[in-house]
């Protein structure tokens, strides 16, 4: 897609190619989950001397809610037992906080939706842990997406399991060293099918985690950040006619696109857009409004994996907003004050600024960027 102008880029990753052989140390990081559990144990099958590294990232005695992490230290020492290899628990707590739990408080109480996972990748995985381990050893990681040796960041087999969205800002450098053993497999259920075979029953029927590990199975994310962001109830309105139609419980617990859950007349109300100068959550009736649907948005903070620009001032590529997105057709260029411009060539929506834009040349993720500003969609009424 992007032709020539990555042909340079290409021609010197082929002399830096770094591929790992039976017998390397490889540090697996390890959830307690099947995708990690399963991961330790092809690389154990390769033939490479695996050591799990279980993350602790929070500390229970700050929270009130029930969090499983002492569970999947459990499960990961269970695991290792049976795969006979060593493991142990490192704690990155201080990092996580100032890292990335601080900055994604802040975010949300400037009205913004943050990514987590994204920092967390960022400066903890590929971070903080890559730097406790020698530097002759392998990373590896569950993730459900692929690298080439030259540090190239690929999509993994099953689109819809695809993890590269996540990994978007983690240097080639980084990528150089990290090892993806289930990149390849093709589908979730084979992977718990594996975990089956393998004997790791504890792992192969375990309830899979979405979201903050922190706040537990049983709670709404709004009622957590509550804790630390205080923000008053304030009025929801009409975008279309500013009429009040209810109230919201604190901007940071709504989310661009997503039901208000406003009972208001016969309409299922949506949130279109977060006034915090007023404090009002404005809303549309319907999931399809136009209100909701933009055209392009401005990203900061753009980050190149390669930290490679090409020297076209716009590029075509393939560009997602969110995790599981289907991938859409759009146009990249950066604007005078820096920043970058995509633009799709249909309509997307629910874009929400604080969001993560990130690019693709058909499989390779070559960068993103946080959603600073948006542009709406010319659609009819």
């Amino acid at each position: 897609m992007l032709g020539s102008l990555w042909h340079g880029l290409k021609l010197r990753l082929t002399t830096q190619r770094r591929l790992p052989k039976k017998g390397d140390r490889v540090v697996m990081a390890m959830s307690g989950g099947v995708d990690s559990s399963v991961s330790a144990a092809l690389l154990k099958q390769q033939g490479f001397d695996v050591e799990g590294f279980y993350m602790k990232n929070w500390d229970t005695r700050d929270e009130r809610g029930v969090c499983p992490s002492e569970q999947d230290w459990h499960d990961v020492q269970q695991v290792c037992q049976q795969l006979d290899i060593p493991c142990k628990q490192v704690d990155f707590v201080k990092d996580y906080w100032h890292q990335v739990f601080q900055d994604t408080l802040d975010d949300y109480a400037a009205g913004l939706t943050p990514n987590p996972d994204v920092l967390c990748n960022q400066h903890i995985k590929f971070g903080s842990l890559l730097n406790k381990i020698p530097d002759d050893a392998w990373l590896a990681t569950g993730h459900y997406c692929r690298t080439d040796g030259y540090g190239r960041l690929l999509r993994g087999r099953e689109p819809a399991k695809d993890q590269s969205y996540y990994l978007s800002t983690v240097p080639w450098t980084a990528l150089q060293r990290t090892i993806f053993p289930l990149g390849d497999i093709p589908s979730k259920r084979q992977v718990k099918q594996m975990a089956h075979d393998m004997g790791l029953l504890q792992v192969a029927t375990k309830r899979e985690s979405y979201g903050i590990c922190f706040v537990g199975q049983h709670r709404k994310f709004a009622d957590f950040l509550g804790q630390y962001i205080d923000q008053p109830a304030g009025q929801a309105m009409d975008l279309e006619s500013g009429k009040i139609i209810g109230e919201h419980k604190g901007l940071f617990g709504y989310t661009i696109g997503q039901a208000a859950h406003i009972h208001h007349g016969s309409h299922k109300w949506f949130v279109a857009h977060k006034d915090m100068e007023s404090n009002t959550l404005l809303c549309v009736p319907g999931s399809t409004h136009p209100a909701l649907f933009h055209q392009a948005c401005i990203a900061r903070h753009w980050t190149w994996i390669h930290t490679y620009r090409p020297s076209s001032p716009s590029i075509n590529v393939m560009a997602q907003v969110r995790y599981r997105q289907q991938p859409l057709k759009a146009r990249l260029t950066q604007d005078d004050d820096g920043r970058y411009r995509v633009t799709f060539e249909q309509p997307i929506r629910a874009m929400a600024r604080g969001q993560q834009v990130v690019i693709w040349d058909r499989d390779w993720c070559l960068g993103s960027g946080i959603i600073d500003d948006i542009v709406p969609a010319n659609l009819p009424i």
